[in-house]
């Protein structure tokens, strides 16, 4: 009877641990995280304030045949085709889980709705499901700005839920680390904001 209380206790921390939403805030990259998941979907949103040109910060979101060179874990990203405001774009790349390497193949639709957001949706490739998007919210200065992605993805993948959404959560991150790198590596190069030696 203690081993089958034993054994329920254990189930139940790990149901929780595997639903409950995950918000995290870190100080060393100045990123805002929440992740959850519901029936092998996750959610994942991220988001950092940025003090750069809102033409560069759109810039870098929509180079999509250059984004391979800053996001880590994608190897190759090419425009197929343009439909008006809408690119569609093919995506090669790996994704790390652990000691394995996943494959992600995929075409996905971006819709630009400038100013302010930038919405993707999966066409084809080897994940069940993929919604999501980047969006800018512009604080007082002309030049301060919320940049934030959110969205959903089914990874497919025959792991527990609690790994998967920590797998989503963490890949999520570091493409969007990349973006904020790329935007500040541009940001000098352009000469704005130039550090000041006073």
């Amino acid at each position: 009877m203690k081993n089958n209380k034993q054994l329920i206790l254990i189930l139940f921390s790990f149901t929780c641990f595997a639903t409950s939403p995950v918000t995290t805030w870190s100080e060393d990259d100045g990123l805002r995280v929440d992740s959850s998941i519901d029936n092998g979907v996750v959610y994942v949103e991220v988001e950092s304030l940025i003090e750069a040109p809102h033409e560069l910060i759109w810039e870098v979101l929509t180079d999509y045949n250059r984004l391979a060179e800053y996001i880590p874990g994608m190897h190759s990203s090419r425009v197929l085709r343009y439909e008006e405001q809408t690119a569609f774009v093919e995506q090669h790349g790996v994704s790390e889980l652990l000691f394995f390497k996943i494959p992600i193949d995929v075409v996905v639709k971006t819709i630009e709705f400038k100013p302010y957001s930038i919405s993707i949706e999966l066409v084809s490739g080897n994940l069940d499901y993929l919604s999501g998007g980047y969006h800018l919210t512009q604080i007082g200065d002309e030049d301060l700005w919320v940049l934030s992605w959110s969205g959903f993805l089914d990874p497919s993948l025959p792991i527990p839920n609690f790994i998967a959404e920590r797998f989503i959560r963490n890949n999520i991150k570091s493409q969007f680390l990349g973006i904020i790198s790329q935007i500040e590596k541009e940001k000098r190069r352009s000469g704005n904001y130039a550090e000041s030696e006073n």
